[in-house]
């Protein structure tokens, strides 16, 4: 069985869709928080987990600034409780974290030994997960991903969507570039290589779409995806404040990934367009 943690979040929701009702747990962080270890033994007694797949995350960085402590369990000892289980009953835990565990200053694309410097607390907090989940042993797979959109749950592309219906001009920030993902794509290679993975693999990887982009160019593709006629004004990051730093670059080099599990990854913009018609799609329904 594969135990999705979050699985009414963003990426949980993904791949719910993408793996066969029968072979999932998809508990509501209200039936198994991973936080405690008692909830996580009595949910898990009397079933066989071979993969674990946590999508349990607080992706506000801005609250995460404003309040590091609270997300510490949720980002930490979570996911070290899940690391700790999956070595113990001989299940591989696959980890999501971020591209903000960088401090920005490449300015070519970040590969998985390249030194990590958070900005964020937001970012400090993923790194110290990563750190903790590797630390535990067993079969442990750290994936950072940037930029995630989907047709489930809120993001940025649903977001510049609301603004744009309601504003004749949206001001958005250029000066910031990455690589986004596509949840639906990220869940669907994930489920590619779950049955690749070798026992007692400790890695960390990248995987995001093709393609760099800024949060500016991510916004009028979006705009233009939904056919709205809102202009998209490009901004600097000092125009539009924010507690939680950005690195102005987090582009991820997929490299290592696409080698070791043979991922055939496609570009953003064909990501997007597919998202924006399931979007629609979902609220015509």
């Amino acid at each position: 069985m594969i135990l999705i943690t979050g699985a009414k979040g963003l990426l949980g929701q993904e791949f719910v869709q993408h793996i066969p009702a029968n072979q999932i747990l998809s508990p509501s962080k209200e039936e198994l928080d991973i936080t405690s270890r008692q909830e996580l033994q009595h949910y898990t007694k009397g079933k066989k987990i071979d993969v674990i797949l946590n999508c349990a995350a607080n992706r506000n960085a801005e609250q995460m600034e404003m309040d590091p402590g609270q997300s510490r369990a949720v980002s930490i000892d979570g996911p070290r409780n899940l690391a700790e289980f999956a070595r113990d009953n001989g299940a591989a835990l696959i980890h999501f974290s971020t591209d903000y565990v960088f401090d920005g200053k490449s300015n070519i694309p970040y590969k998985e030994q390249d030194p990590t410097g958070p900005l964020s607390a937001y970012g400090q907090l993923k790194r110290q997960g990563e750190e903790a989940v590797l630390e535990a042993g067993g079969t442990v797979l750290v994936i950072r991903t940037a930029w995630l959109f989907s047709a489930y749950g809120k993001d940025f592309v649903k977001t510049i969507r609301s603004l744009a219906q309601k504003n004749k001009e949206i001001r958005v920030i250029f000066d910031q570039v990455g690589s986004p993902c596509y949840a639906g794509d990220l869940a669907r290679w994930v489920v590619e290589m779950l049955p690749q993975i070798k026992s007692g693999t400790r890695e960390i990887y990248h995987l995001t779409n093709e393609g760099v982009c800024s949060w500016y160019d991510l916004a009028y593709l979006t705009v233009k995806g939904f056919g709205l006629a809102t202009q998209v004004v490009p901004i600097h990051t000092h125009e539009y404040p924010q507690k939680a730093i950005r690195p102005h670059y987090s582009v991820l080099d997929k490299s290592k990934i696409k080698r070791d599990f043979n991922l055939q990854l496609r570009h953003y913009s064909d990501a997007l367009t597919e998202c924006i018609k399931q979007i629609i799609l979902t609220e015509k329904k």
